[in-house]
């Protein structure tokens, strides 16, 4: 049996954690767990007997649909069993009573492999776009995953300005899927770990249509932003897609990259704004994302 990292964490594609109500920042890490299960297996008594035995050694928070939540001092942990199936596995739905096809190395390989594809800017960028839907929710979903395919799917590979490759990428959405939003219509969405899934099927088409509303006006703030002249002004904008945490600097001319948004310390370039300029590691939260 084995067991792997999944999800954003192993992506690298998180985000800096909320602070929780006791006051910490932490990361939410996937653990698949391989098992030897069967179908045939109940997967609300899978889920329980995972729990208990979990309990021994941590603190279980709750069963979820598909997983257990432990906490620990340093993450809040989703652990999931999984059964193999061939080169993917299958997972319990506790609410459908059956399993599911699921891919979470599938999803590691594609995210790599688009992050060579747009020469190491596309994981940034994902954590841009997350931090953007994180300052201006307008739903419970769409959320993780489907934001990294979106931003496959939409943004220039080979802008690199990350100001520019924004906005960019928010017209593109626009263009790509407003008109049917605005008829009622969410479209399919294809999962590049499991072709024919949809991967927005349980966004609800309230929340779909409420975020491509959001991305169109915003693109229009991102647009104006981007062309501005007046530095103040054009903070001003940018803040309205990122929040306060978007850094004013002090210097006149316009910023050259947005590149370094998710961590400090601020570097100042030839700007008017910037973002501080290194990554950080999900399990030490610090600066803007």
């Amino acid at each position: 049996m084995d067991d792997f990292l999944a999800g954003s964490y192993s992506r690298d594609t998180a985000i800096r954690p909320k602070k929780t109500d006791d006051g910490y920042e932490r990361p939410d890490v996937d653990i698949i767990m391989e098992t030897s299960y069967s179908t045939s297996d109940d997967p609300d008594d899978v889920l329980q007997e995972l729990s208990d035995a979990l309990e021994d050694k941590f603190t279980v928070e709750r069963i979820n649909k598909r997983s257990v939540r432990v906490v620990t001092s340093n993450a809040e942990i989703d652990v999931v069993p999984v059964i193999a199936a061939g080169i993917i596995y299958q997972i319990p739905d506790r609410e459908l009573g059956n399993w599911k096809y699921t891919n979470p190395p599938g999803h590691n390989d594609w995210s790599s492999k688009q992050n060579e594809d747009f020469d190491s800017r596309f994981k940034p960028l994902v954590k841009l776009f997350k931090w953007w839907r994180r300052e201006n929710k307008t739903g419970k979903r769409p959320k993780g995953f489907v934001l990294e395919v979106l931003v496959a799917g939409h943004a220039p590979r080979y802008e690199t300005h990350y100001g520019e490759t924004f906005v960019k990428m928010l017209e593109n959405i626009y263009a790509q899927y407003g008109s049917l939003a605005e008829a009622g219509i969410k479209p399919h969405i294809d999962d590049p770990g499991l072709p024919g899934n949809n991967i927005i099927s349980k966004v609800s088409i309230t929340d779909w249509k409420n975020f491509i509303e959001r991305i169109r006006v915003h693109a229009d703030y991102a647009r104006r932003a981007q062309n501005e002249e007046d530095m103040a002004e054009a903070t001003r904008l940018w803040r309205k897609l990122f929040g306060n945490r978007f850094k004013e600097t002090v210097t006149a001319a316009k910023a050259e990259s947005l590149a370094g948004y998710a961590s400090a310390p601020v570097v100042s370039t030839s700007a008017g704004y910037t973002f501080p300029n290194q990554p950080v590691a999900p399990n030490k939260p610090r600066g803007f994302a």
